[in-house]
């Protein structure tokens, strides 16, 4: 089957191979997108594990913010997935065999699902710190959902991590 499929992105794989400005503008992408992505998630993770237990407002701020970041970083994984794509279509034998290759991927997966339930957690945190300030309620309803957006920012730092780490060495082998 590998042999099937790497026979029909032969033409891919040539077209990629004999164009510097093609592969160079596809390896540019994939990690322009990586590096503008990754920045911006990173860098709402570290406002996440920064901010101090507090008041509900700084909360629903701190969550609120963070949902909006993620639009550009939904947007770059968007690319980063396509150009990947083109990356390992470009020389699909060797990328197919490689556990380096899967390793990245299985981080790339890893660091996606984890998107998915932070967002959900962002919504349950804002949804607890406005029950928080109009009931005067204090407790597990805002505790339990901050916490877990902490934990979600840290496999976040450290899907980046692997992810980057990884396609780096990709390149070396």
């Amino acid at each position: 089957m590998l042999e099937s499929l790497t026979t029909l992105l032969q033409p891919w794989a040539d077209l990629y191979g004999d164009s510097h400005v093609l592969s160079t503008g596809i390896v540019a992408a994939h990690v322009l997108a990586m590096f503008i992505g990754g920045g911006i998630a990173v860098g709402a993770d570290r406002r996440v594990l920064l901010a101090a237990p507090g008041t509900a407002e700084a909360h629903r701020a701190v969550a609120e913010d963070l949902k909006a970041q993620h639009a550009v970083v939904v947007g770059s994984l968007v690319l980063i997935v396509l150009t990947g794509l083109l990356l390992a279509a470009s020389d699909l034998g060797t990328f197919a065999v490689s556990l380096v290759f899967w390793g990245k991927m299985a981080a790339f997966v890893a660091l996606m699902i984890n998107g998915l339930l932070m967002r959900r957690t962002e919504a349950r945190v804002v949804n607890a710190a406005k029950n928080t300030m109009e009931f005067s309620v204090v407790g597990p309803d805002l505790t339990l959902p901050w916490g877990a957006l902490r934990r979600s920012a840290w496999i976040s730092l450290a899907g980046w991590i692997a992810t980057v780490f990884l396609g780096v060495l990709l390149t070396n082998n």
